[in-house]
């Protein structure tokens, strides 16, 4: 997940402190609300495991306000460096998640995000530019990542069946 539209400045000037905006807030419950929706129309589904975000502000809020949303509220959110970054994927994180106990929330920042979902599903075909607040679910069959669904809460609804 990308993190939620953030503030352009913090009260400290620190990117690092720019928490989401009002707005971003609720993009992201809503990105969280539809999340929910779709796994509960996915049979079998394995519970979210794990939540890791980066430890910037907004990312932070976001993981926190996705957790809310999807009742884990007994997970505790892992902050992990290797999603601050923008510019390099968090491949060494995937390459856990594959053998891991269900499934993972990870939150970041683009481009790292969108490149990292490219670089594991062959290019993601149907993906659009990851947006604020934008879930790809990612799924291990095996022998390589597909992508399956895409929300994009910037969207109407209607148009994520069709990713």
């Amino acid at each position: 997940m990308r993190h939620g539209p953030a503030e352009d400045r913090s009260p400290s000037g620190r990117d690092f402190d720019r928490p989401l905006s009002f707005e971003g807030r609720l993009v992201v419950e809503r990105a969280a609300r539809r999340l929910r929706a779709a796994r509960r129309e996915r049979d079998g589904s394995s519970p979210i495991a794990r939540i890791l975000s980066s430890p910037l502000v907004r990312a932070r809020e976001t993981a926190e306000i996705a957790r809310a949303h999807l009742g884990l509220q007994e997970l505790d959110i892992a902050l992990v460096e290797e999603l601050a970054a923008d510019e390099a994927p968090a491949m060494s994180l995937v390459a856990g998640l594959k053998d891991g106990e269900g499934d993972a929330l990870m939150v970041g920042h683009q481009p790292a995000a969108e490149v990292l979902v490219r670089s594991l599903c062959q290019g993601a075909p149907g993906l659009r530019a990851m947006r604020t607040a934008t879930i790809a679910a990612m799924e291990w069959t095996g022998r390589g990542w597909v992508l399956g669904a895409v929300i994009d809460a910037h969207a109407p609804a209607e148009d994520e069946a069709a990713r």
